[in-house]
């Protein structure tokens, strides 16, 4: 049936939506609390690591949007999850560059 997915996506969007309301919150107070951030200061450090937990956030919201969005259009899950492996793949790999950037 079609409405699963769509079903789905909106569940996807609740949840993407909690988890992520934290994170943003905390690098919305963190940037003001700290107007004028000098490149290099603890503070800078702590504002990039926030805008990499928040990229994760997207990411991981990207990704499951993705399986949802192949399973509408093709009426399979089993497929889109295994379409899904080479996205995940690629996140990997873009998840590590950020965790290394930190």
């Amino acid at each position: 049936m079609l409405i699963e997915p769509y079903l789905a996506a909106l569940g996807l969007l609740a949840l993407a939506t909690a988890i992520g309301i934290a994170p943003v919150v905390k690098l919305i107070r963190i940037h003001e609390a700290r107007h004028e951030l000098k490149h290099g200061s603890a503070g800078f450090i702590r504002s990039l690591a926030g805008w990499a937990v928040i990229a994760f956030w997207l990411m991981a919201t990207w990704f499951v949007a993705t399986i949802l969005g192949d399973w509408a259009a093709t009426h399979d899950l089993a497929g889109a999850v295994d379409r899904s492996m080479l996205r995940l793949r690629i996140l990997l790999e873009i998840a590590a560059s950020l965790a290394d950037s930190d």
